[in-house]
């Protein structure tokens, strides 16, 4: 829908006109449906490509014509504006990555990094082309009309994917089947994408059955969640009386409340997310229940 959605805006008239519109707000209602948890994302990279507009407008369409320096310095300010949303959307993105990672599942997101940045100036690039193609009193219509359309063709597929990869990979496959109904869950999804493999699951279960402090054999003890009462495993060394939990980095246990782990030195956090309510509790909660 989105791509039609392009293709319409390319052409001038009310069928035109209508059809980009409409076919662009099926495009995003489709991925409201598709992304259940994750659809902020996709408001939250329309509103950067907002901003890009309003600044684009001001520093290269009213700065030319009025010739004020003040319209120029707006127009820069609010498109590093843009630019600081886009950093602080990879930097929570990451943040929940990090913490969704205590449960046992690390998804690295450096391609995540680079389509954002490619989303960010294919924005830019398709936000100037559309602008200059619009005033024709400046250059060659042509070649910022063939700018802004292969910016938006780069455009779309990045915005589709920046939306839906969390939806799709955030989530911890060996503790969703330890919930109820969760291993047919996970079981589906797995099969139906292709990459399910039984013998991978066990084994992030069954390593590292042993205290990394004091190489004693670990007991899995059962904690529920604050808010929904949901089962989890974790890890307990009762020597040196202690939870343990994977690294979201090196994959290793970890004591539970280290500011950083034990063996990458990564940094820890203190909160663990429930992967059936998706409440966020501290560590303290979870194992007082």
């Amino acid at each position: 829908m989105l791509l039609l959605s392009l293709i319409f805006s390319m052409g001038e008239g009310l069928v035109s006109f209508f059809g980009w519109i409409s076919l662009g707000a099926m495009g995003f209602l489709l991925l409201y449906r598709r992304l259940e948890r994750y659809f902020f994302i996709v408001l939250w990279l329309s509103g950067v490509y907002l901003l890009m507009i309003i600044g684009s407008l001001i520093s290269f369409s009213f700065y030319e014509s009025n010739g004020n320096f003040f319209l120029l310095i707006l127009g820069y300010s609010i498109l590093a504006g843009s630019f600081l949303l886009t950093v602080y959307l990879w930097y929570f993105v990451k943040e929940r990555r990090n913490m969704i990672a205590l449960e046992g599942n690390y998804v690295p997101m450096g391609l995540y990094f680079l389509v954002m940045v490619l989303f960010y100036w294919s924005s830019l690039f398709g936000v100037v082309g559309w602008i200059r193609w619009a005033d024709g009193t400046l250059g060659t219509p042509l070649l910022y009309k063939a700018l802004y359309f292969v910016a938006e063709l780069i455009l779309i597929p990045s915005l589709i994917y920046l939306s839906g990869y969390p939806e799709d990979r955030f989530i911890a496959p060996h503790l969703e089947f330890m919930t109820d109904g969760g291993f047919f869950r996970n079981l589906i999804t797995n099969i139906s994408s292709g990459n399910f493999k039984l013998d991978r699951m066990k084994r992030n279960i069954e390593k590292d059955q042993t205290c990394p402090i004091c190489n004693k054999t670990l007991e899995k003890e059962v904690r529920k969640c604050p808010s929904c009462d949901s089962p989890r495993f974790f890890y307990w060394c009762d020597r040196d009386e202690e939870y343990l939990v994977r690294c979201p980095n090196c994959r290793s246990l970890t004591p539970l409340g280290r500011k950083r782990c034990i063996h990458c030195s990564i940094k820890m956090s203190s909160r663990i997310k429930c992967s059936k309510c998706a409440t966020i509790n501290s560590a303290n909660e979870w194992i007082s229940g």
